[in-house]
């Protein structure tokens, strides 16, 4: 699976590198890191950079890492349009974003950008300034549609019922079963096997809680 890295630079290279290290850097992936416009006028941030460069040079030396400047100050809707067809200039099967360092502005602007792209898996990590712990958000589960019928299928996939089983306990047809489950692997909440993947849990969790409370205030 081909990944592209993308990040936000700031004055500090560790962000970055936990990273890549903690997704794995694999031959075949990319690296594009975003910076404010004229970031290299600035010691710290072009230090960082030429950091970040030596270590992934170290970690995996033919990686293809590329440095492109986000300029916040001109028509932010044009900037978006143009970063957005940077990335998809690149294939890749999923995109890991730390959005960790640098600017609000930038981590805005990229993110925005992110917003944009649809059917492409998606994972944004926010590190702690503490270096204790990450959150880790796949942003394609917040543009995911909230439906009762996929939680309930999800809850008994994960407890690994097949699809005649979860018929016979909701009452639905084997053929409606296997279409909710086509239409959520769309969205990557299952996948080819009818495993609940990692995104499909995050849905879970976030809709479940949602769907209690909607139920509280009717």
């Amino acid at each position: 699976m081909r990944k592209l890295f993308i990040a936000t630079l700031g004055f500090d290279e560790k962000f970055i590198i936990r990273s890549l290290i903690r997704n794995g850097l694999s031959i075949g992936d990319s690296i594009i890191i975003f910076a404010p416009k004229g970031y290299l006028q600035d010691d710290k941030s072009a230090k960082a950079a030429e950091a970040i460069k030596e270590i992934v040079a170290k970690i995996l030396p033919n990686i293809e890492l590329r440095i492109e400047e986000y300029n916040l100050r001109e028509n932010l809707a044009e900037e978006i349009c143009r970063v957005r067809d940077i990335i998809l200039s690149y294939e890749f099967d999923e995109i890991i974003s730390c959005l960790s360092g640098g600017m609000r502005a930038l981590i805005l602007g990229v993110f925005s950008t992110l917003l944009t792209l649809n059917n492409y898996r998606i994972i944004i990590e926010v590190e702690f300034e503490s270096l204790e712990h990450y959150i880790r958000i796949p942003l394609n589960i917040l543009k995911t549609p909230y439906s009762n019928r996929w939680l309930t299928i999800l809850d008994y996939l994960s407890s690994g019922k097949s699809i005649r089983a979860i018929s016979k306990s909701t009452g639905l047809s084997p053929a409606t079963v296997s279409r909710a489950i086509n239409d959520m692997r769309h969205y990557k909440l299952v996948d080819e096997k009818n495993q609940v993947t990692e995104d499909g849990y995050f849905y879970m969790k976030m809709y479940k809680r949602m769907s209690q409370k909607i139920e509280t205030n009717i």
